[in-house]
């Protein structure tokens, strides 16, 4: 079985940490574990994901899913092993709005990537969390959400893998909401090349300054807030046995300094 760089690398690290004698595997483990490989490699990616009932998610983005064997016995390694990190490791679960400039240049790529027409909508959401910008185009009827990293905002429109994108034509009239009332709009689990996340968007009344997001995951992330719309995204899993699908629930901050729970 021939061995790449990282899997040298991996190895080395490997054996430095394990005070174990080195052990050779035999012949017939080194087949068993090239055809292991083999497996790993030749599995499709894109396989459907569970959705829950109460909360429709579409997936317009491709999955890249990299897969290795590290030595024979196909260990998983975690990144920081490698000077790696997570995914999406530099998200922060408070958003630095963007410029009008940078919202502008963020919505021209939307629409190009996208590969959608200008229909008059205005930029709704524009944020940044690290190293990675969303934005929500709202109008009459249509919206698109996209996220991105910020290298490709304004960049070539080519489509990447590195980027997420929805786009709806047929969205609901805002509703009509008491002042200090929200109602999510949409939610859907997404991907880049990055890792999954989950997003959402919606509507704030008018006495509400902002809004906390508490995910069952443990994570606090302040959602945006821009007129009456609100919206946010955080790094998640792909749904499976072992990861259910997230559940959140709100924490309304309201113009009087009060604050209201909202499961």
């Amino acid at each position: 079985m021939r061995r790449h760089t990282a899997d040298t690398v991996i190895t080395a690290t490997l054996r430095h940490l394990d005070p174990a004698p080195r052990t050779d595997l035999t012949e017939a483990e080194l087949e068993r574990a090239d055809a292991a490989f083999a497996r790993i490699v030749a599995t499709p990616s894109d396989e459907p994901v569970p959705m829950e009932p109460d909360r429709p998610r579409r997936r317009r983005s491709r999955l890249l899913v990299t897969v290795g064997l590290a030595g024979a016995a196909g260990v998983a390694i975690p990144g920081l092993l490698l000077g790696g990190g997570n995914a999406y490791g530099s998200w922060t679960p408070t958003p630095e709005p963007l410029t009008a400039l940078a919202a502008a240049k963020a919505a021209t790529t939307c629409r190009a990537v996208l590969a959608v027409p200008d229909r008059g909508e205005r930029v709704a959401v524009a944020e940044r969390r690290g190293e990675w910008t969303y934005i929500l185009l709202a109008g009459p009827g249509t919206e698109a959400v996209c996220l991105m990293p910020d290298d490709l905002v304004g960049q070539d429109h080519t489509v990447r893998e590195d980027f997420f994108g929805s786009y709806d034509t047929d969205t609901a009239a805002p509703p009509t909401l008491d002042p200090d009332r929200i109602a999510e709009n949409t939610s859907m689990q997404g991907s880049t090349d990055e890792g999954w996340f989950i997003w959402f968007e919606g509507y704030v009344g008018s006495d509400v300054t902002g809004v906390t997001v508490h995910a069952s995951s443990g994570l606090d992330i302040e959602a945006s807030v821009a007129g009456n719309r609100f919206a946010a995204w955080w790094p998640s899993s792909k749904q499976s046995s072992d990861h259910p699908a997230e559940t959140w629930s709100y924490t309304v901050h309201l113009a009087d300094g009060s604050t209201r729970r909202i499961s």
